[in-house]
């Protein structure tokens, strides 16, 4: 029985592969063993296909899979020992025909029964037909001739419910299971009998093992280029002991860049359309007087028509305090404060109070990026500063509308206008990295658009959702100097690194990007309650007709009613809460930090 196996990465990867039925003093070879592998090559719509249906040993084509520099793909799928009885060219998986400007690839395991050019037949004008005389090889041909007669040019644009009805329907003659790539979507079938069952894995880094075995190949994944890549696999075997999934009988899985796009087990919507990582909570009341007018003269014969909803409105009483404790006395010291919410048309602050221990000379005023902003000068001697800032806020965040209509949707890249830009600049430079480090975490982000097909929205909440997937929260695993860089790297920070990394890979791709400093409710809803016990940080992006909107990459979703906005910047520089330089004294410094955030009903704590 032939062995299936497909990978999709997030980007461009090199994995080495032996086959290791070919490897000297392995069985397997004698009788003539039958494989093939099929790649894209970078930016390319026409796919790479290599097979041998008669090897008895390894040549040289079994170690281009190795060796090849050149065997580069963000899609492979490997058919081995797939070659039919009569082990010729025409019949060795995987098969590949061109339709609508790019290479479909299909391999299959299992047997229609003998009629299935009858049961599934192509018609009198069939765009492509069989060169073998495989089931298989009908199969894709039968696919491509119904796409041709729906109009339709990719995977995606068919739906991926009918062609799960499509291959349930041709698996009623017989067992299928089946692979299919159009070059974007990598497609898995399971057979209804569960015939063979088909086992996934998203393998996502940082990877403790770069080998990944089974009994009939090795995959290596040590080249260099590759460690950051997250991978998508279905095989026949799974390849390690790690955590893989059997599919379901009938099960359809479909995976781009890396990552499950739709399931049909749980009728999954596209990756990051539109998820939030948890519902969110019902609104917290807030009474609000409301003054009735007294109606003069005759009713109308016509109600009005009713007011459009109001956005819910929450009540926060924040209280954040900072104690700096000194090792010497400090004898001179100027700081900048940014403990101010916000206060807009979507935030109000009722009550605002700052307490500063020991007293200086302060100065309030409002900074270059709007933020409400106080200047300190302390001249007295003192070992202890304790900053207490005290704030009473109603915050007002409108549903997110669903995506706009389609004529209205922004893709990437995005056109600005001069003036545009020149105002935006501050928000589009990434950080003073190296440019190879810049060029990987575009290859990175570009993933996340080629995944969404260029829609904006859909990439960004994506990008959001993803690195709280992928992320892990680790508190005190990094600092303020981290890089963008070196979170990609080991998948690991805390919000402040989230925030950075989503900025970097937005400015990449040209979208305006800046930091916000606030705080969170996290109430009962949020698997980390320490983000509520100190200032939260996350991204605002500016998106065309929309203004800046903000992503929480920590909690993967969108900024809502229980964030409350106080500082912003191009950084963290730019918007941390409190910043200075000592001149004389202090020596080592000790700073604790405690944050409140309290919701609010009918004026009192809930």
């Amino acid at each position: 029985m032939s062995k299936l196996l497909a990978i999709s990465f997030d980007a461009e990867a090199s994995p080495s592969i032996t086959l290791k039925a070919l490897m000297p003093g392995q069985p397997g070879g004698d009788t003539g063993y039958g494989w093939g592998m099929a790649w894209y090559p970078p930016h390319d719509r026409a796919a790479v296909v290599v097979k041998d249906p008669t090897s008895v040993a390894e040549d040289a084509l079994s170690q281009l899979l190795r060796d090849w520099e050149r065997f580069r793909s963000t899609i492979f799928v490997c058919n081995l020992r797939g070659a039919a009885k009569r082990r010729s060219q025409e019949d060795t998986h995987p098969f590949a025909r061109s339709y609508a400007g790019r290479d479909w690839v299909l391999t299959h395991n299992g047997q229609l029964r003998r009629s299935f050019r009858e049961d599934l037949p192509l018609g009198d004008a069939a765009v492509a037909e069989p060169v073998g005389h495989t089931d298989s090889e009908h199969v894709l041909c039968w696919i491509i001739a119904r796409l041709r007669q729906r109009k339709v040019r990719t995977l995606a644009a068919l739906g991926w419910g009918e062609l799960h009805a499509w291959l349930r329907e041709a698996n009623a003659f017989g067992t299928l299971n089946l692979l299919l790539t159009d070059g974007a979507d990598v497609v898995a079938y399971q057979d209804l009998g569960a015939f063979h069952p088909l086992h996934w894995r998203r393998r996502r880094p940082p990877h403790a093992e770069s080998v990944l075995d089974s009994r009939e190949l090795r995959v290596d994944l040590d080249n260099a280029l590759d460690a950051s890549r997250t991978g998508l696999f279905f095989a026949s075997e799974p390849l390690d002991d790690g955590a893989w999934t059997a599919m379901a009988p009938g099960q359809m899985l479909v995976g781009r860049r890396g990552a499950v796009v739709w399931d049909s087990a749980g009728e999954a919507t596209r990756v990051a359309k539109k998820q939030i990582a948890r519902e969110r909570p019902a609104p917290l009341p807030l009474r609000v007087a409301v003054a009735t007018p007294i109606a003069e003269g005759p009713a109308p014969v016509e109600a009005p028509a009713p007011a459009p909803p109001q956005a819910p409105v929450r009540a926060y009483r924040v209280t954040h305090t900072s104690r700096y404790l000194y090792a010497n006395p400090v004898e001179q010291s100027a700081h900048f404060l940014r403990l101010h919410p916000v206060q807009d048309h979507m935030q109000q602050v009722l009550e605002f109070e700052l307490e500063i221990a020991p007293a200086g000379r302060r100065q309030d005023f409002e900074d270059v990026f709007g933020n409400q902003a106080s200047r300190l000068q302390l001249e007295g001697s003192f070992r202890e500063m304790v900053v207490t800032a005290r704030s009473l806020v109603h915050v007002r965040m409108p549903p997110w509308e669903e995506t706009q209509a389609a004529a209205q949707r922004s893709t990437i890249p995005l056109v600005w206008m001069p003036w545009q830009r020149q105002m935006m600049m501050p928000y589009l430079l990434p950080p003073e990295l190296p440019e190879s480090q810049l060029t990987e975490l575009f290859g990175y982000a570009m993933g996340f658009v080629e995944r969404q097909d260029y829609d904006l929205e859909e990439t960004i909440a994506d990008m959001n959702q993803t690195i709280y997937r992928d992320f892990a929260y680790v508190p005190g695993s990094t600092t303020i100097e981290t890089t963008p860089f070196e979170v990609y790297s080991t998948r690991r920070g805390v919000c402040q690194d989230f925030a950075n990394l989503l900025i970097c890979l937005a400015r990449l791709l040209g979208v305006p990007a800046r930091y916000r400093v606030g705080y969170i409710h996290t109430g009962a809803r949020y698997d980390n309650k320490l983000q509520s016990d100190a200032s939260h940080a996350w991204a605002e992006l500016y998106l065309p007709g929309r203004g800046w909107r903000g992503y929480d990459p920590t909690n993967g979703c969108p900024v809502n009613s229980d964030h409350v906005r106080v500082a912003v910047g191009r950084n963290y520089r730019d918007a941390t809460p409190i910043s200075g330089t000592i001149y004389r004294g202090g020596g080592a410094e000790t700073l604790q930090i405690d944050v409140r955030v309290e919701p609010v009903v009918d004026g009192g704590a809930a």
